[in-house]
């Protein structure tokens, strides 16, 4: 598993298979871009859980904090999010 670290630089939120695109890392200039996509045929559960992900991304831009983003190693969908207490 990978992580990248950082504030959330850019957010864009749709209502398509992709969720959200966030940009993550220290500055404008440096980011990497992650996804969230939607959970089409998945339970319940699971669809809140990325919902809820992309909601936790937002909060994490408009406060300005920090984020710690889980992905698979050569995959830019975010699977677990940590927002760091300022």
């Amino acid at each position: 598993m990978a992580e990248t670290q950082g504030l959330v630089q850019r957010l864009k939120l749709t209502d398509t298979l992709i969720l959200a695109f966030a940009y993550i890392g220290p500055s404008p200039t440096d980011t990497e871009l992650l996804i969230v996509k939607s959970a089409t045929g998945q339970p319940p559960d699971e669809a809140a859980f990325r919902g809820a992900l992309a909601e936790a991304l937002s909060a994490a831009l408009a406060s300005r904090q920090q984020v710690i983003a889980t992905h698979d190693d050569n995959n830019i969908e975010i699977t677990l999010l940590q927002v760091l207490a300022t």
